[in-house]
């Protein structure tokens, strides 16, 4: 995990409450990905579908989930 200095805010990222079920959290991820993927010509973008790949890595996943909660609610 990165360091507090280093967090970056996955739930603000996705646009999402820090107690989103696992569907809400799918939902808007697949939302977002539509629009960022690099193959939209209108709209995608490589550096943003990466953070938004990144932040739904461990957002949907428990443990990380967990893991990551615990430094974000320390900072």
């Amino acid at each position: 995990m990165p360091t507090e200095s280093e967090l970056t805010d996955y739930y603000e990222l996705l646009q999402i409450s820090p107690n989103a079920e696992p569907e809400t959290i799918h939902r808007v991820y697949r939302l977002f990905a539509q629009r960022l993927h690099p193959d939209n010509q209108e709209t995608g973008n490589i550096v943003k579908f990466r953070h938004l790949q990144q932040a739904y890595d461990v957002l949907s996943d428990p443990e990380r989930r967990a893991q990551y909660d615990i430094a974000y609610h320390e900072q």
